[in-house]
């Protein structure tokens, strides 16, 4: 069971009085739930704490998103190189600007190799059941399907671990909608696809493509068909803001918007600084910012001329809806090259779909380009019910436990635009919970802090709400929570040098040594349950 422990903190040292509750102490085995990118890096922090780890992956090979038959072609990060590393174990330097997926999929096959991950996953794997051993008794009981290619055969197995990583990822279950007349289609030779089916160009070379969507992938894979398919038609329902690479052509994203001083334009709900002032009494410029970031984008995508102007302003967009421009993607709307039709689809008809607006397409392939569910179905329902509720919504403190839910903990549920860092950082939060070092709220607290932060992304931010596990464009305030929860210094603050600096994660490689440096507290102390002073640092 995690610590619960009351406490003050700063930046500059700790010096309070800490209540261990309960720490469980026989904690070692650990299962790790997915190979992704948050998975590994879970993997990794606990393997190097001396725990018995074991990870299980569905499919053949690690990388979550990013594996090869989830891939589609020409994808690639939205995130600069050097944002998409993990803080001990950058990309290589040829690497460009926005690594490839083959290349982020070496990148993450290579970082398992060199930390000793890669002995400990088992593929074809799929965990179908994660349940509490007894109700006295503490640790879980994990069913998975091992999956033999070359035999045919499904073999059952249960494992039993005392602490559960859940890094299954938000982009997980595919999500298709359903429409009259889809069986039929289907039937008469038609594909039906999402997007992380469309790993072989192959699948449309010379077809009559229909993509549903607008985000990222919609907007790849329909300039991607156009090149290989014979039409190509892009059906969404309304278009939202995207941001390309380079301003004007010339400045990087991550210079204006993925650093501290591009971050305190967005309106958090606890301000701090600069912000304070900005969001209050300044926010007039605040407006005026907006209103000058939309000019630009009106005029360098050229989004009039393509009948693309959002509705909304764009500070109701900048957060997981967001995403990079693909390049060639507003030329080819332009250009008719994608034939672009707001709308949605009604039904599936005899060799195509009809759509709202009563017109017919004719199709080959239809790619859905919809987004995921967002799930844990595999866990025991009690306490799958803690975490999600009925609108498919995680409730989770720091995005990494709930206080109900003992021995287990969520990786990857916490997205920014560096989701390797988030992951990297959350891991560490955990093991050193897990250990004992971590000064936690009162379980009426975190709760508090759970509804506090939902119900503001409900209320102010309904459109980044993303089952609530997106802190993009937050990146720097939700890391600045987890260093403070673990008593370490902030990065990337002080001088202005640091604070127009892009989010940086080699500034955080060296965080498992400052914390072996300086423990709150040891697991091993034999006052369990009594006040402990904590060392100053």
């Amino acid at each position: 069971m995690l610590a619960e422990l009351s406490y003050s903190i700063d930046n500059s040292a700790v010096s309070s009085v800490i209540y261990l509750h309960t720490v469980n102490m026989n904690i070692q085995r650990i299962g790790v739930i997915g190979a992704g990118l948050s998975g590994l890096v879970a993997a990794k922090t606990f393997i190097e704490e001396g725990y018995e780890v074991t990870v299980f992956e569905k499919q053949k090979g690690l990388g979550g998103v990013w594996e090869k038959s989830r891939s589609y072609p020409g994808v690639t990060t939205q995130s600069p190189r050097d944002m998409y590393a993990f803080s001990d174990y950058p990309m290589p330097t040829f690497y460009p600007e926005s690594p490839t997926g083959e290349q982020v999929r070496n990148y993450l096959e290579s970082y398992a190799q060199h930390f000793g991950i890669t002995e400990k996953i088992h593929f074809q794997a799929e965990v179908t059941q994660v349940e509490r051993k007894t109700a006295k008794q503490p640790g879980w009981v994990v069913s998975v399907s091992y999956k033999n290619n070359l035999q045919g055969k499904i073999r059952l197995e249960k494992q039993e671990f005392d602490f559960i990583l859940i890094c299954n990822g938000t982009c997980n279950i595919p999500k298709v909608p359903s429409f009259p007349g889809m069986a039929e289609f289907i039937d008469s030779g038609g594909l039906v696809l999402h997007s992380t089916n469309i790993n072989d160009d192959s699948l449309i070379q010379g077809k009559r493509v229909v993509v549903v969507g607008f985000a990222k992938s919609a907007a790849d894979i329909a300039t991607f068909a156009v090149d290989k398919g014979s039409k190509c038609t892009l059906v969404f329902r309304q278009a939202s803001w995207k941001i390309p690479r380079y301003f004007l052509g010339f400045i990087n994203i991550k210079y204006l918007m993925l650093t501290r001083l591009g971050q305190v334009w967005f309106p958090y709900r606890k301000f701090r600084g600069v912000e304070q002032v900005l969001h209050t009494v300044g926010k007039p410029l605040v407006w005026a910012f907006w209103r000058t970031l939309e000019i630009l984008l009106r005029l360098q995508l050229r989004l009039d001329a393509c009948g693309m102007l959002p509705d909304e302003p764009i500070e109701g967009f900048i957060n997981c809806p967001l995403s990079i421009a693909t390049k060639n993607f507003y030329k080819y709307v332009r250009q008719g090259k994608i034939r672009a039709k707001k709308t949605t689809i009604e039904r599936f008809v005899p060799g195509g779909v009809e759509l709202a607006n009563g017109e017919r397409l004719s199709t080959d392939v239809m790619i859905f380009a919809t987004g995921f569910h967002q799930n844990i179905p595999f866990l025991e329902e009690q306490y799958r019910q803690q975490i999600i509720d009925n609108q498919g919504t995680f409730h989770l403190y720091r995005n990494l436990i709930h206080p109900d839910v003992p021995e287990m903990g969520f990786v990857g549920y916490n997205s920014t635009f560096s989701g390797t860092l988030s992951s990297e950082i959350g891991s560490r939060w955990l093991v050193e919970s897990v250990k004992g070092n971590l000064v936690l709220p009162l379980r009426s607290e975190m709760l508090k802090d759970i509804e506090a932060e939902l119900n503001w992304r409900q209320t102010k931010t309904p459109r980044g709400l993303y089952s609530g596990t997106c802190f993009f464009p937050f990146s720097f305030h939700y890391l600045d929570y987890l260093m403070r929860d673990l008593g370490a210094k902030i990065r990337q603050t002080g001088s202005i040098a640091e604070i127009v600096k892009p989010l940086s994660p080699s500034a955080y490689k060296n965080l498992r040594q400052e914390l072996h440096a300086k423990r709150l507290i040891s697991i091993n102390d034999s006052r369990i349950g009594e006040p402990v002073e904590s060392k100053n640092s």
